[in-house]
């Protein structure tokens, strides 16, 4: 009888969703024919038949499903719209004017920089302290031909935290109230990452009590703010350049560059292929016609191209690397910090200009592939309105995804 409930169930949530009920019912046979069979359950147990819990797994991930398409979609629209629509500037002057102020640094690469500022911020939110991106010694902010450090950020987004020439600041600096952070304060300690599962307390923003995951999405856009130039380019790319519509395309994400410095094994670019055809299945391209959506690559090696299109020639890869405009951007074959200071200024703003298309493509892709090494990942997942779908190639083995982002 439980049995009959079970297809019933499947059978009229399958009818209202035409595109996954092909994918969907595989999915279901495969998990009743691995299902255990046992016995009758004693009348007062509460546990779940084995398929009855199959259907409902696939049920909540239809459901995840069905709401993908509208969440990206209203991304696409915000993130592309002349007012970086639902995203306001934060009220970075909520804080005590007369107290110590922090210098946070810009610190690492941009992705690095940005989420050790995101958390910073909070944490100056948290002690009442009005804060400042510090530039004095980061390698982003590299020095002109007479040694003049002329800032980085202010080149491509709008200011974050208070300028370093408001008021507050210079009052502070005269009176010996600023306070030099390191990225650690903000990051050694997981309660001061914000966590998944955490809460935070931040009156000043309107957060009499948030969770950290919560808090740190609210924020991101309302701290990253790309120069009209900036997201103008990207929007166009995303839909001119590649023919790629919001939701209806996969990511992949690699990088490698002074990661090998670092230590870290590259991810094989056939595990990339491998975790893609499992996820075919959410595209009505490939359910209704039996066509792969096209995939974005995300890199820093743009040797990596040619091997995907060796591995799978009848998909189609999209990349940045392919632009023409891009033959001239720096770190086409890795990208390495140390390198930075040797680039033109014409090299960097085509590194950035193809690194900014990149961000918006992989947010606002359908599946996002990638590994979790790299803080571009940790951007990308914030970036995004949900927490399926993102999938990481070097996580824990046996373990799930969240095991590693719910830690970020």
């Amino acid at each position: 009888m439980a049995l009959l409930f079970v297809f019933v169930v499947f059978a009229l949530f399958a009818s209202s969703n035409a595109r996954l009920n092909d994918g969907l019912r595989r999915r279901l046979d495969e998990n009743a024919a691995v299902a255990p069979q046992e016995e009758p359950a004693p009348q007062e147990t509460t546990a779940t038949p084995p398929q009855l819990q199959a259907v409902t797994n696939i049920v909540e991930e239809s459901r995840d499903e069905l709401e993908t398409t509208a969440h990206i979609t209203k991304l696409h629209q915000d993130m592309c719209s002349d007012d970086w629509a639902n995203a306001p500037p934060l009220p970075y002057e909520n804080c005590n004017p007369n107290g110590q102020v922090n210098a946070i640094p810009l610190f690492g690469g941009l992705t690095n920089a940005l989420k050790m500022i995101l958390l910073g911020g909070v944490g100056s939110w948290e002690e009442n302290r009005c804060f400042f991106v510090d530039e004095s010694q980061s390698h982003l902010n590299k020095p002109d031909e007479h040694g003049v450090r002329h800032g980085f950020l202010p080149k491509y987004m709008e200011t974050i935290g208070l300028p370093t020439d408001h008021p507050i600041v210079v009052k502070a600096r005269e009176e010996n109230r600023i306070v030099k952070r390191e990225w650690s304060d903000f990051w050694v300690e997981m309660s001061a990452r914000r966590a998944y599962g955490q809460k935070a307390k931040l009156p000043s923003l309107g957060f009499p009590e948030i969770e950290g995951h919560d808090l740190k999405r609210h924020l991101i856009r309302r701290m990253w703010r790309p120069h009209p130039k900036y997201r103008k380019s990207s929007c166009a790319a995303l839909e001119n350049t590649h023919g790629l519509k919001a939701a209806e395309y996969m990511a992949f994400s690699v990088r490698r560059g002074d990661k090998g410095e670092e230590k870290f094994a590259f991810t094989e670019l056939s595990e990339y292929i491998a975790e893609a055809e499992k996820h075919l299945y959410r595209f009505s391209s490939f359910m209704e016609n039996h066509i792969v959506p096209k995939i974005f690559v995300a890199t820093d090696d743009c040797s990596v191209m040619s091997e995907f299109r060796r591995m799978r020639p009848s998909w189609t890869f999209v990349s940045e690397c392919d632009v023409e405009e891009n033959s001239k951007a720096a770190a086409q074959n890795g990208f390495a910090l140390r390198e930075f200071k040797d680039w033109s200024e014409a090299a960097e703003d085509a590194h950035f200009t193809k690194f900014f298309t990149e961000i918006y493509a992989m947010a606002m892709s359908r599946v996002f592939i990638g590994v979790g090494y790299t803080n571009v990942s940790w951007w990308v997942y914030f970036l995004r309105p949900f927490r399926h779908s993102f999938i990481l190639l070097d996580k824990p083995k046996g373990q799930p995804d969240s095991r590693v982002f719910d830690n970020w």
